[in-house]
């Protein structure tokens, strides 16, 4: 090989050290970088001329790995969905100052302490005062179910607008990505970026991204496909007028809107679907049961029974004729409000004004199995366990996902993220090149002196 050979092995050798040197600082610089994906220097044998020949950075990405992170985050995006909404239904259905199940107890024994003076004005109000405190309580109890399942709506709709976001930003990176590569760029950081948008498709509806050889990913969600290329389907939300639960549809671009709410049932979105169409509309529907079970038990009773103005077949509670709504409407009988005297506590006019038999009754009706087949404490700690489990079940699945997200994120970032230790071995490696080419280079520059100087 001759001298000005030698000299051109060595330049290549420093000039592709050089390369190998500014991706190793990069990876270091970015170590920290929320979905930066390590790169790594392509050296190859240099056939002209011999040496080495910088060919490329190349993108470390385990396409698997990133997917599992993907999955784990839609399931943990689900979870910690509804976990919240059950925590806050937990918290209406049993409240801090006392539950609608607390109130009908309290109806009960305000019945009892009738039976000993049936014909006490303060006994017979604290009777309307109790039965009008349930009627409210329940009646709260399905505002606040309802007010949640609006909010819960609401939300609904906010992370749709977020989803349309990272579907158009995709197709705008898709795009960008197209046009870096025909002019020969490097498009290392748009797929930073646009992995990072998938991930927060991913969290929200979960999603599963496929990258062609042009660098171009179509993403798929829900049963659709949501980003071809350049264009990205839009998403909708409205609300079935039969059932009032969320329909879900996917519109892609100058394409026909297709339903998709069945296969919304992971992410954020698919964690607020189950908590309100289907956690929160059970237990509205249990609500309305107890409070139409609960007033028509006691109405058998009290229809019986006469007031102090020997007038019966009153009903206790106004109640709808059908159990669905019956707990936003349930109300203390107008005809009894302001006249205690016409509480039923006797069984017939003869008895008055002290008789007590249907007071009685009414005071053990807690008791009996009038309330859908259960006793009356026992048909509110059915809901009350029922939304408990629900709330438990939840919160473990947080907690698994958590933990599997954990360790799907750990194996990411060890085959895709920046390793330190690595990177400082690579460092010293590509030095050590660097500076064995510059002796090369100038052992021939001397060489080459020494050639001359002797002419």
């Amino acid at each position: 090989m001759s001298l000005f050979g030698l000299m051109g092995t060595a330049r290549s050798g420093i000039t592709a050290a050089s390369a190998a040197l500014q991706t190793t600082g990069n990876n270091v610089a970015n170590v920290a970088t929320p979905g930066y994906a390590r790169r790594t220097a392509v050296l190859e044998t240099a056939t002209a001329g011999g040496g080495v020949r910088y060919a490329q950075t190349v993108r470390t990405v385990d396409r698997f790995a990133q997917a599992h992170v993907v999955d784990q985050k839609a399931k943990q995006g689900a979870a910690r969905a509804r976990s919240d909404a059950l925590a806050e239904l937990e918290a209406t259905i049993a409240p801090p100052d006392g539950s609608f199940g607390d109130k009908a107890l309290a109806l009960v024994k305000a019945f009892n302490a009738l039976t000993a003076f049936p014909i006490d004005p303060a006994l017979r109000a604290d009777v309307l005062a109790k039965t009008e405190n349930l009627a409210a309580a329940l009646r709260s109890t399905a505002a606040s179910i309802n007010a949640q399942s609006e909010s819960l709506l609401g939300r609904a709709g906010d992370v749709t607008v977020e989803v349309n976001a990272n579907l158009k930003r995709i197709a705008d990176l898709n795009k960008q990505i197209a046009i870096a590569q025909a002019s020969g760029g490097d498009a290392g950081a748009l797929r930073d970026q646009r992995d990072q948008v998938i991930n927060g498709v991913g969290e929200r509806l979960g999603a599963k991204a496929i990258e062609d050889e042009n660098g171009q990913v179509t993403l798929f969600a829900a049963g659709a496909v949501l980003v071809s290329g350049n264009d990205a389907s839009q998403l909708s939300i409205d609300l079935d007028p039969s059932t009032g639960a969320m329909r879900f549809y996917a519109q892609p671009k100058g394409g026909t809107k297709q339903e998709i709410t069945a296969r919304v049932d992971t992410g954020t979105l698919g964690g607020l679907r189950e908590a309100r169409d289907t956690d929160l509309a059970k237990t509205m529907a249990n609500l309305d049961s107890y409070a139409f079970d609960v007033a028509n038990a006691f109405n058998a009773v009290h229809e019986k029974g006469v007031g102090l103005d020997g007038a019966g077949d009153r009903a206790l509670f106004a109640v709808s004729g059908a159990e669905k709504g019956a707990a936003a409407s349930l109300s203390l009988n107008p005809d009894l409000a302001g006249h205690p005297e016409r509480i039923g506590a006797s069984d017939a006019a003869g008895n008055l004004p002290g008789g007590n038999v249907v007071a009685l009754e009414l005071a053990g009706l807690s008791d009996t199995h009038a309330f859908g087949g259960a006793t009356l404490p026992d048909r509110y700690a059915a809901m009350a366990t029922d939304i408990g489990f629900r709330k438990a079940g939840a919160d473990a699945e947080v907690q698994l996902r958590t933990d599997t997200l954990a360790v799907a994120q750990a194996l990411s970032d060890s085959a895709n993220g920046v390793s330190l230790d690595e990177e400082m071995v690579n460092l010293t490696q590509y030095q050590r090149a660097f500076e064995a080419a510059s002796r090369v280079m100038r052992t021939a520059d001397e060489l080459l002196q020494t050639l001359l100087n002797a002419i």
